[in-house]
């Protein structure tokens, strides 16, 4: 629980108190690679319930969200990609500025990471949770959102640069149970914004 509500704490900071821009890119970084790898850690959820109801446990859930972040960056982004499931002692939160406001970004230690090279997404935290608007006696549609929200960087190994780097999130509206429908649509809005005003982007 303690995780949780620091994970919470962490990007609630970056997407509401930063009115500015959610993501900063190096003017530089003109051509995109032949290919790049994902790097995420597993996801977070904030009611264990809705990971039981609609993928049966927690290993289902994290199997599927890095098949679909592959599946969804695949429509995204035309360059080539892998996705692959980290721990995260192989970040390190590093402080950024982002519109004047300072924002912890994930960024990866080459010499903890095995087998990867080239450049890298890197997606930490990685933050699933629900919100309910109150409604007038009588109920009301919609009111019921699923809310994804994460920190990320773009990072070339080679070079140890910091290529891009900001926090996202996407959201999917519903009015009575969630599907795996709505879990799917929050991973593709969030595909578009990892790769967005960058030379990756589609």
């Amino acid at each position: 629980m303690k995780k949780f509500a620091w994970l919470v704490a962490l990007l609630s900071v970056a997407l509401v108190g930063c009115s500015g821009p959610h993501v900063s890119v190096d003017p530089e970084w003109k051509e995109a690679p032949a290919r790049f790898t994902v790097l995420t850690t597993a996801p977070f959820t904030s009611n264990a319930d809705d990971i039981t109801d609609d993928f049966g446990d927690q290993d289902v859930f994290r199997q599927w969200f890095v098949s679909y972040l592959d599946t969804a960056l695949a429509i995204s982004s035309p360059v080539s990609h892998s996705v692959k499931l980290i721990d995260d002692g192989a970040l390190e939160m590093e402080l950024m500025d982002l519109g004047g406001v300072k924002v912890k970004i994930p960024v990866p230690v080459a010499a903890k990471l095995d087998g990867v090279d080239g450049l890298v997404l890197v997606v930490h935290p990685v933050l699933f949770r629900r919100y309910e608007m109150s409604c007038p006696s009588g109920g009301c549609l919609n009111n019921k959102e699923l809310i994804l929200q994460v920190a990320y960087s773009v990072v070339s190994l080679e070079a140890g640069r910091i290529l891009a780097y900001g926090v996202a999130n996407s959201s999917d509206s519903f009015s009575f149970a969630m599907t795996r429908g709505n879990w799917e649509k929050v991973v593709q809005r969030l595909s578009w914004k990892l790769v967005a005003k960058t030379p990756l982007e589609n």
